[in-house]
């Protein structure tokens, strides 16, 4: 394999960003801006909320300023259905964290206090140009902690779990004063530590700041390192809510429940290479349709391996010592500080393998073209916690954001802000290395592309996905309009 990749990479950044500025109107087209100017009654903008109706493929759109919201509804071509302006603001309206689709052009945004313990609502029908609000929603959680929140079916859902017990429930939020809550038992299953001791699910998903927490992980899509560095993670994938656990360095702990059919699932995957004398070892896991990949690393020894979730068995296994070559690696061995003034590469696997063991190893996959693409390594501890998300200009700690354009936005905005130290592969379907270079993303794309314009501000940045087009969103101080790009 020809790892002359690391003045190509740099020729290919450079190329990229020449065809952007060159022929922007290749790379992306102007969709439509909507101006603010009218509503903003000399009051600064504080947050820009977008949702995409997965159902209908509208977009409805919410500005929120000072002491209002301004409420916008768009089909999918970007054409105006209704606007007007919300003057009461609920309780924790500074903290928005997921929204609910109710029916026909009727939307619910929830909102939580700083602890995230107490919640409000506000519905907004686009039909009637009127809205309802809550300060209080009243969900039982005094015996419970919540892990975190997902959207499914255009509705946002809380998983918790129960103190001192191996039971989750998770609760639909339908509207500004109705919810619904199913519970999952599995007190039936053994949760045992690596020391031997007997536990139960909740100490097991407790994270860094001893309440249970995981990293909302947006199926499918490429996700950055920091993302995926937590021990506890969940994914949805179709209808099957799935949740991870790496606690440990001898198994990955996977929770499957079927949010349609009830059906609830354990299993314990071993880490193959897992030896008690390896110096420094840590692990972690990701999950892509129904495969289970997994890394474990020490100071001497990487594994790769995967398991089919399916089966239960495991399908690929790549063992090497630190002296070693990497031979499965499309990329040299990259050090990154999330900009590219920081760039440089690792001559050694043994410097690869201390500087995963000294940091947050963790793994991700995404699929491009039918190919695996594969990144293994760590992210380098920074001021921003794995467990903060970033939307559209503000951050909200503890939940993870539900809504799926939310998930995207802080899936880009961390994906090109990471540090990490990382190598880049590529897998055909049958998990064979195969060579190449490493595709560029929608991300890379998009993130060139704001890179490319250094006299433009993109405030209040947000990424879309509709009719399986990504969009950039952002807010234009200069002409007071949020702006749509397609890409």
């Amino acid at each position: 394999m020809d790892y002359r990749l690391a003045s190509m990479r740099s020729i290919g950044i450079i190329i990229v960003f020449l065809t952007f500025n060159l022929q922007p109107l290749i790379a992306q087209t102007n969709w439509f801006s909507i101006d603010t100017n009218k509503f903003t009654e000399d009051q600064g903008l504080r947050q820009v909320i977008n949702i995409v109706n997965e159902q209908t493929n509208e977009l409805a759109v919410f500005f929120r300023y000072r002491t209002f919201i301004v409420a916008h509804i768009y089909d999918e071509t970007g054409n105006t259905v209704n606007t007007f302006k919300v003057q009461t603001l609920p309780k924790y309206h500074h903290n928005y964290f997921g929204a609910s689709f109710i029916k026909d052009k009727i939307y619910t945004l929830f909102f939580k206090s700083d602890f995230g313990t107490k919640f409000s609502a506000l519905t907004i029908n686009f039909n009637t140009s009127s809205f309802q609000y809550s300060d209080k929603l009243n969900m039982p959680l005094k015996s419970e902690k919540i892990v975190g929140s997902f959207e499914y079916k255009s509705k946002t859902h809380l998983l918790t779990t129960v103190k001192k017990t191996s039971k989750l429930k998770i609760y639909q939020l339908n509207d500004f004063k109705n919810f619904t809550v199913e519970t999952f038992d599995f007190s039936n299953t053994k949760f045992v530590t690596y020391r031997g001791f007997d536990s139960n699910l909740n100490e097991i998903l407790k994270g860094p700041n001893a309440d249970p927490s995981a990293s909302m992980v947006n199926h499918g899509e490429p996700t950055p390192l920091e993302t995926v560095t937590p021990h506890n993670k969940v994914y949805l994938n179709k209808d099957k809510l799935i949740i991870t656990n790496d606690i440990d360095d001898l198994h990955t702990r996977v929770i499957s429940i079927n949010l349609e059919t009830k059906e609830q699932a354990y299993h314990k995957f071993p880490k193959p290479s897992y030896d008690k004398k390896d110096r420094g070892s840590k692990s972690n896991s990701y999950v892509l349709d129904h495969l289970l990949f997994n890394m474990y690393i020490s100071k001497e020894k990487l594994d790769f391996s995967v398991f089919d979730m399916d089966t239960k068995d495991l399908v690929k296994n790549i063992v090497l010592s630190d002296k070693d070559s990497i031979a499965f690696k499309n990329s040299p061995i990259i050090l990154e500080g999330g900009d590219f003034q920081s760039y440089r590469e690792l001559d050694r696997t043994k410097q690869f393998m201390r500087k995963v063991t000294n940091s947050n190893p963790g793994i991700s996959v995404y699929k491009n073209n039918g190919k695996y693409v594969v990144t293994v390594g760590s992210s380098e501890t920074t001021t921003t916690s794995p467990f903060m998300v970033y939307y559209a200009g503000g951050a909200i700690g503890g939940l993870v954001a539900g809504i799926t354009s939310s998930v995207l936005t802080t899936s880009f905005l961390t994906y090109t802000k990471t540090k990490s130290t990382r190598i880049e592969c590529l897998f055909d379907n049958q998990l064979n290395s195969i060579e190449g270079s490493i595709p560029e993303n929608n991300f890379n794309i998009i993130n060139a592309y704001t890179e490319s314009k250094s006299d433009t501000k993109f405030n209040f940045e947000s990424i879309l996905k509709i009719n399986k087009k990504y969009v950039l969103g952002y807010f234009d101080e200069n002409t007071m309009e949020y702006k749509y790009l397609n890409f």
